[in-house]
């Protein structure tokens, strides 16, 4: 694999290279060199140059290898955190949703109840109103009885 990443680089880098070398000529060349020692020395200040930016890049692989293992750890752990959540969050659901229930057939029951207490509340309230009237009743005729008129008129 870093072969390749090698070769890779050592082609973008020749070219590169190549353009650089035929715009501005090496002061390592001497004219005075035949074509072949121009050419060795061309291709070794390529080399150099492509075993320098393969080393940075190397560099870069390496800072970017790294974020990449950080920042899988870090997703990874809140991932966990998530579902760690999520199922907290359904387990208080499914109790929320079972109280709800419980809580409706209290209230539902209540609800019987009040109207009972109700209906017993006016049934008294309606008995207590014709006791007090009878009573108010009975009191008036007793108190026409035993008052000192009806006393003498009945004697």
């Amino acid at each position: 694999m870093q072969c390749a990443h090698f070769l890779l680089a050592l082609l973008c880098s020749s070219a590169a290279s190549l353009a650089v070398v035929q715009q501005k000529p090496s002061a390592s060349v001497d004219p005075n060199l035949s074509p072949i020692q121009k050419v060795v020395t061309l291709v070794s200040e390529m080399k150099a140059q492509t075993i320098k930016e393969g080393e940075e890049d190397l560099a870069a692989y390496d800072k970017y290898m790294c974020w990449c293992e950080t920042t899988k750890a870090e997703k990874t752990a809140a991932i966990e955190a998530a579902e760690a959540k999520i199922a907290d969050l359904e387990s208080f659901v499914e109790e929320a949703a079972a109280k709800e229930g419980q809580l409706k057939t209290e209230i539902a029951g209540l609800t019987d109840d009040i109207a009972a207490d109700q209906d017993a509340l006016a049934s008294a309230t309606s008995m207590r109103a014709k006791e007090n009237a009878e009573f108010k009743t009975e009191e008036a005729k007793n108190r026409r009885r035993n008052s000192p008129d009806s006393a003498f008129s009945t004697v």
